[in-house]
């Protein structure tokens, strides 16, 4: 069977360019993003599986496959992926999250084609040598331990494993020392085995397409055969029903991380939440960066963001504090501010907010592989209207709605967990 095409969609504002989507006889899912802005074509393949799929005690599979899909396979040599890329003047990367690992190439129009050799001969088995397991076992080993000695990272991991706790948001992507030396190469390879299959996967092509493009997808990855099983399914975390507090000394300032639980991207509230992430935080002239760094000179800087997982957000204030500041008053003039937005802003405000959101979504759509990985993102996790949704509730919402959200989500008394994270030396920051 060839591929089975759906109608051509049409142009949507949150996702530039001309969509085409179909489904191979094995299940692959492709989306061409057909967009002439430059003579760039970068190919986006996300798998269905992270962090949250893998067994108990097995921590860290998922991001240690991801390591390994780079250290040879079939045709291509450990290291050859790097080499070849660079040799045809093109980029690659690939990232892991607790819901989907991706992988992404970057080349110029006339030889993307290498993207996809590389891509299908990698979904058809690793070589998976032991000395490569154990030495890229080393290199994860170390940045783990780079993210514990980190005040801010180690802070943010603790605060999410009180946040949900019990389920796999609230576990490292990156696993645990002790999950990752119990791994090697035969847990690799049946993670591979089941997880990397066409029916588990979404293949985004973007940029300056050409006719063929279809067909060389097809060519590629169609005798790949399917696993015939689909991902099972995941529940959202619970929600904290009281508030919880982290202390801990680490580093030479004072830091604060405060995180909320907030619904997933779909769901409602969120775009009301993104908003009054922008209010608060976002720019010189918000509220919190006005009140604790630009005038009160508390803080050193200060970001509100709505962190996004498929099944759950959640929604973090980080306070970085100056040395000798009081950190309790940072605190209260955040609980001050959160409870003052739960009341509507003025319209001059939330069309500041609007329009600073909607600016930050065309910059990060500017270039090619950021559309590819945008549109893999909302097809894997959502479906390509997501993203249209979102902006059209942030274009959409009134003040009344912005404060609803806020007073039913950020309630400092309710389910949010506040980590302070104190010098190690006692000085610098009450």
């Amino acid at each position: 069977m060839g591929p089975l095409v759906a109608p051509p969609l049409s142009p949507r504002g949150a996702l530039p360019g001309e969509l085409e989507r179909a489904r191979l006889a094995n299940g692959l899912e492709i989306c061409l993003l057909r967009n002439a802005q430059a003579p760039i074509v970068s190919t986006a393949i996300f798998y269905r599986v992270g962090g949250r799929d893998e067994p108990a005690g097995r921590g860290g599979l998922a991001h240690f496959l991801e390591h390994m899909m780079f250290k040879g396979s079939a045709r291509f040599a450990p290291g050859e992926v790097d080499r070849r890329t660079q040799a045809l003047g093109g980029t690659n990367n690939a990232f892991t999250s607790h819901d989907v690992t991706a992988y992404w190439f970057a080349f110029a129009a006339d030889r993307w084609n290498a993207a996809l050799e590389i891509e299908a001969d990698r979904m058809r088995g690793l070589r998976l040598d032991p000395a490569e397991v154990e030495a890229e076992r080393r290199v994860i080993l170390e940045e783990i331990d780079m993210y514990r000695d980190d005040p801010w990272d180690a802070l943010e991991m603790d605060v999410l494993a009180a946040l949900f706790e019990g389920h796999p948001y609230g576990r490292p992507v990156l696993g645990s020392r002790d999950e990752l030396l119990a791994e090697g190469r035969d847990e690799l390879a049946d993670f591979h085995s089941r997880h990397y299959r066409p029916d588990r996967a979404v293949l985004v092509v973007a940029g300056a397409l050409d006719d063929s493009a279809l067909a060389r997808v097809e060519a590629a990855f169609g005798d790949l055969p399917a696993s015939g099983s689909p991902r099972p399914p995941a529940a959202p975390p619970p929600v904290l029903a009281a508030p919880r507090r982290i202390e801990r000394r680490h580093g030479e300032v004072t830091r604060i991380f405060w995180a909320f639980p907030a619904p997933a991207p779909d769901a409602p509230d969120h775009a009301e939440l993104r908003l009054a992430a922008t209010i608060l935080a976002e720019g010189r002239a918000s509220r919190l960066q006005h009140e604790l760094v630009e005038e009160g000179q508390l803080c050193l800087g200060i970001s509100a963001t709505l962190a996004e997982n498929q099944l759950a957000s959640f929604f973090a204030l980080a306070a970085e504090v100056l040395p000798g500041g009081d950190a309790d008053e940072v605190e209260r003039r955040c609980a001050a501010e959160l409870a003052a937005l739960a009341l509507p802003v003025g319209a001059e405000e939330l069309e500041r907010a609007r329009q600073v959101f909607l600016a930050d979504w065309v910059h990060g759509l500017e270039r090619i592989h950021q559309q590819a990985v945008a549109t893999g993102l909302a097809l894997t996790q959502f479906d390509l209207d997501q993203p249209e949704r979102l902006l059209r509730r942030v274009r959409e919402a009134s003040a009344a709605e912005v404060a609803a959200a806020v007073e039913r989500w950020l309630d400092p008394g309710r389910g949010v967990v506040r980590g302070v994270s104190r010098p190690e030396n006692g000085k610098g920051g009450a």
